[in-house]
């Protein structure tokens, strides 16, 4: 039996599906598959976790195109070689993959996705528009890059994962992790294609799609970058366009950043409507009319959870801080993997799902994409998952902050990796040494 097939089986029990708002399509679905940051307490280059077998099962059961936009690549060759196994049986494979102003991608393999498909497009050019703007350029250097290693970033012991090369944050970044396959299946969410991404160490959370419906208005996304070229604030085709459909009840509602205003559109008018709970998960939130909202929730009797990570909470514009002093319960995690789901249950019913973080720049700058889920028939799942984590995290960080990159965060010490962007490894930390 197909992957496909079972996975329509199980979606009657288990999942929601799809209408369009025209025909009612009982084979339409929609899957919420959660990672656990205590399932795997290493970055992991194996295809294990549920995320990334259910993304590897539908590129291996694609018969006629794949289009994917992601962030970048970095430690999982499982997905890389299935993309080429695609295409080498006659699978048309087309991808959109983010630069900075140095035409650099934050992720040490995504250059073998240059390498190995001659349909791959980034936003770099739309990056030397924004650059001309900026009269301060900010780098940083990370670590020393191996002779034999081509890619930027991230600082590996022993592995090859570091670069010399000058990396910029400067504007905007396609910061999409979505596939669509056969113009019918979406698999969008959270989780990067990386060894702590779908590699299970990072918390997580992907939404899989069947419907020609999602699918088409991705499409038409996806060629916005892929085929015009536009990126960030020059995309306009689905610019105010309500994009909705509903199966038995349960409605969904998408939204693409910048031009949908994702946070005034959906988020917040779902945030002001909760009657009774809002659980949040989220990697970055900084956006200052959505701490508002959280907070007048709180004051009309909602009860407010939220769980962000670590390193976050050190920047400078978090609003963390300012939530705690408002009365919400907010928990800084602790684990060795981050927090890097950008996701809410409302009401124990209603979940928001998808890349974008609650920030401005999520919002009005980069390329994102959000999914609301309206009468969830998952959502008791969901909320036990959510429940984990939040028991998972000591109640000594709902008041202070546990530093990433050290024992505090529990497996981080051997995780081989700089977690907090310091230029050192986390053995040679010093709050990893004392």
């Amino acid at each position: 039996m197909s992957y496909r097939i079972i996975s329509i089986v199980l979606s009657a029990i288990l999942l929601i599906g799809f209408k369009s708002s025209i025909a009612y399509d009982t084979q339409s679905y929609i899957k919420v598959i959660t990672n656990s940051p205590l399932t795997h307490l290493t970055p992991n280059k194996s295809c294990e976790s549920e995320i990334c077998l259910e993304l590897i099962n539908l590129i291996e059961d694609a018969e006629d195109t794949i289009d994917f936009a992601v962030y970048g690549l970095r430690g999982q060759d499982e997905v890389l070689n299935a993309l080429i196994n695609a295409q080498k049986r006659g699978v048309k494979v087309r991808g959109v993959i983010d630069k900075d102003i140095f035409n650099k991608n934050y992720y040490s393999d995504t250059y073998l996705l240059e390498a190995n498909f001659d349909d791959i497009k980034t936003d770099y050019k739309k990056d030397l528009k924004t650059l001309s703007l900026i009269k301060d350029i900010k780098y940083e250097d990370k670590c020393l890059r191996p002779k034999d290693h081509k890619g930027p970033l991230q600082c590996f012991e022993g592995k090859g994962y570091a670069s010399k090369e000058k990396l910029s944050f400067v504007g905007d970044i396609m910061h999409n992790k979505l596939f669509i396959v056969d113009g019918e299946y979406v698999w969008t969410g959270s989780a990067n294609i990386s060894d702590t991404g779908i590699g299970g160490y990072n918390a997580n959370v992907v939404a899989s799609i069947k419907s020609k419906f999602i699918a088409e208005h991705y499409l038409i996304e996806f060629e916005q970058m892929f085929t015009d070229g536009s990126f960030h604030r020059s995309k306009e085709k689905l610019k105010k366009k309500e994009i909705k459909t509903n199966i038995n009840g349960q409605n969904v509602e998408l939204f693409f950043s910048p031009q949908g205003y994702a946070m005034y559109r959906g988020v917040i008018p779902l945030i002001k409507d909760a009657k009774k709970s809002i659980d949040v998960s989220i990697f970055f939130l900084t956006h200052k009319n959505i701490s508002k909202e959280l907070v007048a929730a709180k004051n009309r009797g909602v009860d407010v959870r939220v769980i962000i990570d670590a390193t976050s909470a050190s920047n400078g514009y978090s609003k963390h801080q300012y939530l705690r002093d408002n009365g919400i319960s907010l928990k800084v995690e602790n684990w060795g993997g981050k927090m890097h789901m950008k996701s809410a249950i409302i009401d124990k019913k209603h979940l928001i799902v998808g890349s974008m973080n609650w920030t401005s720049a999520g919002e009005s700058k980069n390329d994102e994409n959000t999914l609301i889920i309206k009468n969830f028939k998952g959502a008791p799942k969901y909320q036990r998952f959510y429940n984990l984590m939040w028991n998972s995290i000591p109640d000594k960080w709902l008041r202070e902050d546990p530093l990433p990159e050290s024992k505090d965060s529990g497996t981080s010490c051997y995780d081989g990796i700089d977690n907090d962007f310091d230029g050192k490894i986390d053995t040679k930390d010093q709050n990893c040494i004392n």
